[in-house]
């Protein structure tokens, strides 16, 4: 990694230290990776497992060809963090959903909490809702070679993806709307930056004194309106409205040896703790999306 070329620092959101970077300085943006260091957890006294996390939802998306950046472990000058694939490809321009959701009656963008104000999460926004995404998604398609999908059907998938892994964290900055420079056309763009799931933040002793399936049952999608959904909850009522029934059955079909294969981390990056915990987290996930655990918690 330390060999690869840095082509700019990416700037805002809590971590300051990212910067894109490239096998070759001359190389397409597709062909770009974001260098992300492993987070500290939220008392600062540990290193967050926030490369495992994405790296890990990467690959689950992966295994329900749901559309999302690619994810890879590195290290950089001798820190343990993660690359993630450039989502935009060649001629199309990216903007997240605050560019959009300020067009939608009934939104209004909250200021950022947990945060300073040059960006971060936002979790205090009002309006921000299955109903206010069915409407910015109206005439935005999935991506060619996806399917023949509308992109509120593909964000369904997000919401079911963002449900297995305990992603709470699917504010408007944390999706995005690719426009094609020749025609304008607008196509979602596969689901990127997950370190805030799988407990990801939670530190070692946490994992070893909390239970996991209860802590998989208290997930909740905080940024949308009304607060403190579940996550199975949200995911269920999108698939319900979008009728894209089959990211549930993709996931029920997930056996625990190809999850298993999607936790595979290199040795030091993750304890027998952490990988039970994660494992677990996932497994109960799996069951209360593909059985229906709506309200159940």
């Amino acid at each position: 990694m330390s060999a690869w070329t840095v082509i700019r620092d990416e700037p805002g959101g809590r971590d300051k230290n990212k910067r894109w970077i490239a096998e070759d300085a001359a190389s397409d943006r597709d062909q770009h990776w974001l260098w992300k260091y492993r987070q500290a957890t939220g008392d600062g006294s540990e290193a967050a497992l926030t490369d495992c996390a994405e790296v890990f939802t990467s690959r689950l998306a992966a295994a329900i060809n749901l559309p999302a950046a690619e994810c890879r472990f590195a290290i950089l000058d001798g820190d343990l963090g993660l690359i993630s694939r450039n989502v935009t490809p060649h001629g199309f321009n990216l903007n997240t959903g605050t560019s959009y959701l300020p067009e939608v009656e009934g939104y209004q963008r909250g200021p950022s909490a947990g945060s300073d104000a040059g960006g971060g999460r936002m979790r205090l926004d009002e309006g921000y809702t299955l109903d206010s995404m069915e409407r910015v998604l109206e005439h935005v398609k999935a991506l060619p070679g996806v399917g023949e999908l509308s992109g509120f059907a593909v964000f369904t998938g997000y919401l079911v993806l963002d449900a297995l892994v305990g992603n709470g964290d699917r504010h408007p900055g944390n999706w995005a709307i690719l426009e094609r420079q020749s025609d304008g056309a607008r196509f979602l763009a596969p689901t990127y930056d997950h370190g805030s799931a799988l407990g990801a933040g939670l530190t070692e002793g946490n994992r070893r004194d909390k239970d996991p399936m209860a802590f998989a049952r208290r997930g909740r999608a905080n940024p949308f309106s009304p607060r403190k959904q579940l996550l199975v909850d949200l995911a269920l009522e999108a698939v319900g409205r979008s009728g894209a029934d089959f990211w549930v059955a993709r996931i029920a079909a997930l056996d625990e040896a190809s999850i298993r294969e999607t936790l595979e981390a290199p040795q030091g990056r993750l304890s027998e703790v952490a990988y039970t915990f994660v494992e677990q987290v996932i497994l109960e996930n799996q069951r209360r999306l593909c059985h229906g655990d709506v309200g159940k918690d």
